[in-house]
């Protein structure tokens, strides 16, 4: 598993799927919980300066507990909805993860 900084996602894989967060702090603490809930995926980054995307292959999963232990506080999921102002795929939502999905 790798976090992989590219210049142009139309170049990879087109299964990719996740969030799209305002860069910040919090886009940090994401990257870094979605490599952690998705083990043995690489975790796509592309850095757009005002947002991020974040994607792994075909589902991409973010808790509530690796995103408090990458932030340092508590914070609650759906409290990321307000920086995230897109994604990519399907998104099922539970208060302790989300998991985005592709679905054909």
């Amino acid at each position: 598993m790798a976090v992989l900084e590219i210049a142009d996602i139309e170049s990879i894989d087109q299964n990719l799927v996740g969030p799209v967060v305002r860069a910040g702090l919090l886009a940090e603490a994401v990257i870094d919980a979605v490599a952690d809930d998705n083990p043995g995926r690489d975790v796509v980054v592309l850095d757009r300066d005002d947002y991020v995307r974040i994607h792994t292959a075909q589902t991409c999963r973010l808790t509530r507990a690796s995103l408090e232990r990458h932030l340092g506080q508590p914070v609650q999921l759906a409290t990321l909805e307000i920086d995230m102002p897109a994604f990519k795929g399907r998104l099922r939502t539970r208060t302790d993860e989300y998991v985005w999905f592709y679905d054909k």
